[in-house]
């Protein structure tokens, strides 16, 4: 199944002509999306600053499209349902996800920083280097992953991988602080 994930994230394939143009390399500032079915969502190259995802159903979404990164700043995504075969190139800083249910969060090219999470992540992952194929286009190698809170979490087949250094997160009781 992986496989078939990074080859549709592969840069070969991305045609940003389906994108909904209020989602290609715009701004948004504190707007509020909660309670809505943002099923789909796929933005490109967006930033995303005190906006309210509160509530919302967010399935079979890439919280960055193309070969971009999507920034999210102070975004809430408290009481979310998420599902995100393919998260996509995205920064999360400050952000918060209390007593979200992450059904799926495969994150390749994902960095998250002073980012608060609760409720039950399951079937995820957390990648601390960029595969080789999106180095140039994301320019970088790393993935910043720092800062994070876990603690409140229930983590269910979860990995931090290539790298992410477990003693800068704070992670659930029982949970080793070693990558």
């Amino acid at each position: 199944m992986l496989g078939r994930i990074r080859r549709w994230l592969s840069p070969q394939r991305v045609d940003l002509s389906h994108v909904d143009p209020r989602f290609l390399r715009t701004t948004h500032k504190n707007v509020d999306w909660s309670g809505q079915d943002l099923n789909h969502f796929v933005p490109v190259g967006c930033r995303f600053e005190s906006c309210n995802f509160s509530n919302a159903n967010l399935l079979g979404t890439c919280f960055g499209g193309g070969l971009e990164d999507c920034v999210y700043i102070d975004c809430t995504f408290d009481r979310a349902t998420i599902r995100a075969t393919a998260a996509g190139n995205a920064h999360f800083g400050s952000c918060k996800f209390r007593n979200v249910d992450i059904e799926e969060f495969f994150a390749f090219c994902v960095e998250m920083v002073d980012c608060e999470i609760s409720g039950i992540v399951r079937a995820a992952f957390f990648n601390g280097t960029v595969p080789e194929d999106r180095v140039q286009a994301l320019k970088r190698k790393r993935n910043r992953f720092e800062r994070n809170d876990f603690s409140q979490a229930r983590l269910v087949d979860v990995a931090f991988r290539t790298g992410i250094d477990l003693s800068l997160q704070k992670l659930p009781a029982g949970w080793k602080n070693e990558a």
